[in-house]
């Protein structure tokens, strides 16, 4: 009955007699919480349901009178409705309403979410640790499926370990995961019983590094730089109350880290960069064969090789055809030919693209070409090298031929660009909630952008709110977090202030904002924690 009455605790009337029909309200409400928590890293529909049963709830249960006195003391809640009012006064100045009203829907869950949890009542302690609890044990299941996935199917590409959600969107969830095992790491101390053991720590720390680990294998860069702008806040903001010893072993710890980045860095931009022989002049004019070699010269470097220098097509292609079934113009798996591909496998090994640098390759590296994949180090290097190598071709290629087609981090620096420019044309106002995407696309259409006829538009939510609602709409959001979080002391909250962190950097890099997935993300943990009272935020008083 304790275990009962700790997880579904009564509910009584105004004038304090119990209540039945609440009393069962309340506890749906906990487990459609636990269950709408849990279902981020898993499950887009589990999310959308659970959503609508919440609300269908909280509309059964009634009992207004108390839920209007709850948020008319909760700021957070009027800042999300403000946002969303926004939203809809800002439809005014659109012509593509049609747009318009898709976005609004789009986001609801920003007006629902919050309704729905900041005026119900407050989960207890014991309720919002199984909730952070179960949420965290989700997204540990999720990256066990990834792991299987990854050793079961060949070459699979990294934005499909995760099949739920997008693999950015799934690395904030493992980013907010190490947030709640850290807090339970610092609170375990106040737990009674065998909560409080060092065994906690330990398996605390496991599936911290489990999490690390895989996100690595993600190859999401991202959220490293989240989590280090998360220690740098919360070191900065709490250095009083950690304590100055221990405060200085986390700096210590952090400038490591950096430290560590740096050498590393600095170690991969050698090796990518280190010119091997073949890239040495004077550059041979023939091949063993007698036949002309291609050099355009153009700089463009890949693995210590010039990428475009030392090609005899005539003699890739004979020898080739000996190779594979695959002709050089074939498509491969990412939808580039055969021969690209072909000419930077060989370069990365810091061969001649010719006959004599096609017959060293391996079967396994032929089965690689076929596939698309065009560098060894991407089939036999580690996560980290990848990653690193990844980038460094990207801004190669940026950098000598222009290009940023295709590539992630480059798209998002010409979509910023781009949406800059359209900012800049109605700074005030912005464009209305239903032109957006249509004034960006046509931005891009009118600067002969290789991005042209893009779906994407901004790729970062600062600069979407600023087109579309100019200076004046983006003030009064951000106004009215500003004073929600300052009337709620929400970011003395370690925790707190740890999640929003994560949020606002996803916001430079991301649409966070444009999905179901990161509207849920962004408003559930902080509305969770903005609905209870200080002392519940704790594991045990």
């Amino acid at each position: 009955m304790a275990f009962l009455q700790a997880y579904f605790p009564s509910v009584t009337r105004e004038d304090g007699s119990f209540s039945l029909r609440l009393t069962i309200h309340s506890a749906i409400s906990f487990v459609l919480l636990f269950l709408l928590m849990a279902s981020q890293p898993v499950s887009n529909f589990m999310m959308s349901g659970m959503e609508i049963l919440l609300a269908v709830n909280w509309l059964l249960e009634w009992n207004m009178r108390a839920k209007l006195e709850r948020g008319r003391r909760q700021p957070l809640l009027w800042a999300f409705w403000a946002l969303m009012l926004v939203h809809v006064v800002w439809q005014l100045l659109s012509t593509n309403t049609g747009y318009g009203w898709e976005d609004i829907f789009r986001k609801l869950p920003l007006l629902a979410i919050p309704l729905v949890v900041l005026t119900s009542r407050p989960l207890n302690r014991i309720q919002l640790w199984t909730v952070l609890m179960g949420f965290v044990l989700s997204v540990f299941v999720a990256t066990i499926i990834g792991r299987v996935r990854m050793a079961t199917i060949p070459d699979l590409p990294y934005r499909d370990i995760i099949p739920f959600i997008s693999h950015i969107r799934f690395s904030m969830n493992v980013c907010l995961a190490l947030v709640v095992l850290a807090w339970l790491a610092v609170e375990r101390h106040r737990c009674k019983g065998k909560l409080s053991g060092d065994w906690l720590l330990w398996v605390v720390a496991v599936v911290a590094l489990s999490f690390v680990d895989f996100l690595l294998r993600l190859r999401s860069y991202t959220a490293f730089v989240m989590l280090f702008v998360v220690a740098v806040v919360l070191l900065a903001v709490f250095w009083k109350r950690i304590g100055h010893r221990l405060a200085r072993v986390c700096l210590a710890l952090l400038l490591t880290l950096v430290l560590a980045f740096a050498a590393v860095s600095a170690l991969m931009v050698r090796d990518y960069y280190r010119l091997v022989p073949l890239a040495k002049e004077p550059l041979e004019a023939v091949t063993a064969n007698g036949n002309p070699y291609q050099h355009k010269q153009d700089g463009l470097i890949e693995n210590g090789n010039y990428v475009n220098n030392y090609i005899c097509r005539s003699e890739l292609e004979s020898e080739w055809a000996k190779r594979s079934s695959m002709p050089l113009d074939e498509l491969t798996d990412n939808e580039y030919t055969v021969y690209p591909t072909l000419l930077r496998y060989l370069n990365a090994m810091g061969v001649a693209k010719d006959s004599a640098g096609v017959a060293l390759l391996h079967d396994e590296d032929v089965r690689a070409i076929e596939k698309g994949i065009a560098n060894p180090v991407y089939v036999h290097g580690s996560s980290l090298r990848k990653m690193y190598y990844v980038m460094f071709f990207e801004y190669e290629c940026y950098g000598k031929l222009g290009a940023v087609k295709d590539f992630t981090m480059l798209q998002r620096f010409e979509l910023w660009k781009n949406a800059w420019r359209v900012f800049k044309k109605q700074p005030l106002m912005g464009v209305g909630t239903g032109d957006v995407v249509d004034c960006c696309h046509k931005q891009l259409e009118t600067d002969g952008s290789p991005l042209a006829g893009t779906k994407k538009h901004t790729h970062n939510q600062y600069l979407t709110f600023l087109v579309t609602f100019g200076l004046l709409g983006f003030s009064i959001i951000v106004l009215m977090f500003v004073y929600a979080f300052h009337r709620q002391r929400l970011l003395r909250i370690p925790a707190v202030l740890a999640f929003v962190t994560i949020v606002l950097v996803s916001f430079i890099t991301e649409d966070t904002l444009e999905t179901l997935a990161g509207c849920v993300f962004s408003v559930l943990f902080l509305c969770l924690m903005g609905a209870g009272e200080r002392k519940e935020l704790r594991i045990n008083n």
